[in-house]
C-alpha cells in the first residue's frame, strides 16, 4: 500500500505531458507554392448548345407529298426523307423527249436541204438568197433543238427533286407537312439537326465585346464538369433593344457526348484588363459555414490558418484574397483536420499520404 502511494506521489511530481496540455500530434501534409498570375475579372453569362448543322428542307417544286419520314429518325447524308408525286413530271418528260425527236428530224431535213443548195450554188443553179434562207432555217432549227434539250434537263431536275434528301447525317427533329398535302416550292417539309457537331452560342453585353477575340479560350461550366473551349467566331453587332453581341464557341470533341442541343451552360467572360492575382489550388481551400480558409506553413513548420475570399477560377486553381504571397506554401492534402498552429511534416507531392 505504501509503495502504491509512493508511485502516485512520484507521478504528481513529473511535469505535464504534451497530450495532457492538449497539443495536437504532428501531421503529415502535402503543400504547393502560391502563384501570382495576371487574370481578367470575369462575369458569368449563360450560353446554349446548338448544332452547327441545321436545316429546314424544301423540295423546290410544287406537288403532292406521297411520303414523309417520321420525326426522331436518324438518317445518313443523301438518304431520302420525303417523296413528291411525280406522274405529271414523267408525262412532261415524255412530251419533251418527243419534242426533241421532232426537232432532231426537222434539223436533219434542213441540213440535207442546205447541202443540196450548196451543190446547186456551185453549178450556178441556185441563188444566194435561197442559200442564205436555208442556212438560217437550219441554224434556227438547231437552236430550237438546243432549247428543247435544256427544257428536258429542267424537267429531269424537277423529277430528281421529288425525292427530298438529307444534306448531312442527323436526326429529323420535325415533320412539318404530312403525306397527301399539296406543297409549294418554298414550303418546309422536315427539319433536320446534326447532333454530333455542336457549338455553344452566348449573347453577352455589347460593352464587353472588345475584351474577347477569335481564338480566346473561355471556361465553360456544366453539371457534369467544367472545361475550356475556344471562340470560333464573333458577331459584335447588336440591335438597339438587346445591346448584346454573339460569340460562337467550338465544343471540344471529347465533350460532345456530355451535352445535348438546347442545353444551357455557364461561361466566364472577361470584363476588364488583366491584373495580378493570387491563386491557390482548389484542393487547398477548406470551406466551412463561417467562410473559406487555407493553411500556410510558416518557418517553424506550423500550420497557419488564413481566411480568404474566393474569386474567379482558372482550371484547378482559384483566385483568393487574404494574407498570402507567392513565397508562401499552402496545404493541399491533409488540411481538412488540421488545427491552427499545429506542427506539420511536409511530404513531397508525388508521395502517398498515410491514412489518418
Amino acid at each position: 500500500m505504501r509503495s502504491l502511494i509512493a508511485a502516485v506521489l512520484a507521478l504528481s511530481l513529473i511535469g505535464p505531458t504534451s497530450w495532457a496540455q492538449g497539443e495536437a500530434p504532428e501531421r503529415l501534409v502535402q503543400v504547393v507554392q502560391v502563384e501570382n498570375r495576371a487574370l481578367s475579372p470575369k462575369i458569368m453569362v449563360i450560353g446554349s448548345v446548338h448544332s452547327r448543322n441545321y436545316a429546314e428542307l424544301t423540295a423546290g417544286i410544287e406537288g403532292k407529298l406521297e411520303w414523309v419520314i417520321e420525326a426522331g429518325t436518324l438518317v445518313k447524308a443523301g438518304e431520302v426523307v420525303a417523296r413528291i408525286e411525280k406522274t405529271r413530271l414523267e408525262l412532261q418528260k415524255a412530251q419533251q423527249e418527243a419534242q426533241i425527236e421532232y426537232e432532231t428530224v426537222g434539223l436533219s431535213r434542213l441540213n440535207r436541204e442546205l447541202k443540196r443548195l450548196q451543190k446547186l450554188m456551185a453549178n450556178k443553179n441556185a441563188s444566194e438568197t435561197e442559200l442564205d434562207k436555208a442556212r438560217s432555217d437550219r441554224d434556227l432549227a438547231a437552236a430550237n433543238l438546243k432549247l428543247a434539250q435544256i427544257k428536258l434537263e429542267m424537267i429531269l431536275d424537277d423529277i430528281a427533286r421529288t425525292q427530298v434528301k438529307a444534306p448531312f447525317a442527323g436526326i429529323i427533329t420535325a415533320r412539318q407537312r404530312q403525306a397527301g398535302e399539296d406543297i409549294s416550292r418554298a414550303e418546309s417539309i422536315v427539319a433536320i439537326t446534326d447532333p454530333d457537331n455542336l457549338e455553344i452560342r452566348l449573347h453577352a453585353p455589347l460593352k464587353h465585346s472588345r475584351r474577347v477575340k477569335v481564338g480566346d479560350e473561355l471556361r465553360v461550366y456544366h453539371g457534369l464538369g467544367e472545361f475550356s473551349a475556344k471562340i470560333r467566331s464573333l458577331i459584335p453587332v447588336s440591335d438597339v433593344r438587346s445591346q448584346t453581341f454573339e460569340a460562337r464557341i467550338d465544343l471540344p470533341l471529347e465533350r460532345q457526348d456530355m451535352l445535348n442541343v438546347g442545353e444551357l451552360v455557364s461561361l466566364a467572360l472577361p470584363i476588364a484588363p488583366k491584373q495580378l492575382t493570387t491563386l491557390v489550388p482548389r484542393d487547398a481551400v477548406v470551406l466551412r459555414s463561417a467562410g473559406a480558409f487555407v493553411f500556410k506553413i510558416d518557418e517553424s513548420n506550423k500550420a497557419v490558418k488564413v481566411a480568404v475570399e474566393l474569386g474567379d477560377g482558372e482550371g484547378e486553381w482559384i483566385a483568393v484574397k487574404g494574407e498570402l504571397s507567392d513565397s508562401d506554401q499552402v496545404v493541399i492534402r491533409g488540411a481538412e483536420t488540421l488545427q491552427d498552429g499545429q506542427q506539420v511534416k511536409v511530404q513531397a507531392n508525388n508521395q502517398e499520404l498515410s491514412a489518418g
